[in-house]
């Protein structure tokens, strides 16, 4: 078997002019001294023979690659790069992200804050479930207060969106000081709402004590507001799904900062966190209040762990 390898240049000259005679491969090959392959291949294509061409890795990807990538991101959270120096898989960054892509439970995203629960918080927690399960109160009649504070630039300044790359990039402003803001405080139950309270300042006890004098007591007799006779309903700790004014500020911060806004003033900031408020529908605090149960139960089963709430 003749030599494998390259032709030289006296070589393939040799060959095309044998070629041209009516040689056959055969021929050529045993005159030459090199396999029917390499003079095969030349007399295929002169003109590109030698153009050194490396093909791509396939990007075909097993199904059992696809599962350990999709199963480790689903438990670990872990971006497409970390997979990459994590799997023992020889693929691509670009094939890793095409594949999390194309999983259709899986959608990247920011996770949410949360407290921290210590085990003691757990045991409360639990025990706060338990108590609510066994011996159910009146939700109807729990008023759900709370107080938040937001500022001119937006919840923590950010914002995402979906860019149209045929139009220029938006722009997001941020103060040097951080601009001004305001606190507020609200409050609900199943009947009505109260009216947005513009708090100056920290709540102390009497501070507190006149905000309900105002928004509570004093329309409880104008709107029964409220008809309940008034007692503490104790609330855990770093509990915030237990509590579904949660929810509320959520939905009241979306609406206010809707598409990126921004306010130049407290005064307009005020108009907007007033008029979100007022929108905010009966229909839903009351479906709010109604899912305390579901929230027990999901809090029981968790342990006294996080929930989905």
């Amino acid at each position: 078997m003749g030599r494998a390898g390259q032709l030289t240049e006296y070589e393939q000259g040799s060959a095309l002019a044998f070629s041209k005679a009516g040689w056959s491969i055969k021929r050529i090959a045993a005159a030459l001294g090199r396999s029917r392959n390499v003079v095969a291949s030349f007399i295929r294509s002169p003109e590109t023979y030698g153009t050194h061409y490396v093909s791509r890795k396939s990007t075909k990807v097993s199904e059992w690659a696809r599962r350990q990538t999709v199963k480790h991101a689903s438990t670990t959270g872990c971006s497409a790069r970390q997979l990459k120096a994590y799997l023992p898989l020889e693929v691509s960054l670009r094939t890793y992200q095409r594949i999390l892509n194309q999983a259709a439970f899986l959608q990247y995203t920011k996770r949410q804050h949360a407290p921290k629960l210590q085990q003691r918080h757990k045991d409360a927690r639990l025990k706060y479930a338990e108590d609510k399960l066994t011996n159910p109160p009146d939700w109807d009649i729990v008023v759900w207060s709370d107080e938040k504070k937001l500022n001119l630039d937006g919840p923590d300044c950010l914002q995402y969106y979906w860019h149209d790359h045929r139009h220029k990039k938006d722009q997001l402003f941020t103060r040097h000081s951080g601009g001004g803001s305001c606190m507020i405080w609200d409050a609900f139950s199943s009947h009505r709402k109260s009216e947005i309270a513009f708090l100056d300042g920290s709540q102390t006890g009497d501070k507190y004590i006149d905000t309900l004098s105002n928004y509570i007591y004093a329309r409880q007799r104008q709107h029964s507001l409220f008809q309940v006779d008034y007692g503490v309903f104790g609330h855990l700790a770093l509990s915030p799904d237990l509590n579904p004014i949660e929810n509320v500020w959520g939905v009241l911060a979306r609406q206010v900062y809707l598409n990126g806004k921004q306010f130049d003033s407290v005064a307009e900031l005020k108009v907007a966190i007033k008029h979100e408020w007022e929108n905010i529908s009966q229909n839903y605090l009351q479906k709010l209040i109604r899912s305390m149960p579901k929230r027990c139960v999901h809090v029981f089963q968790a342990k006294g762990g996080k929930t989905k709430y």
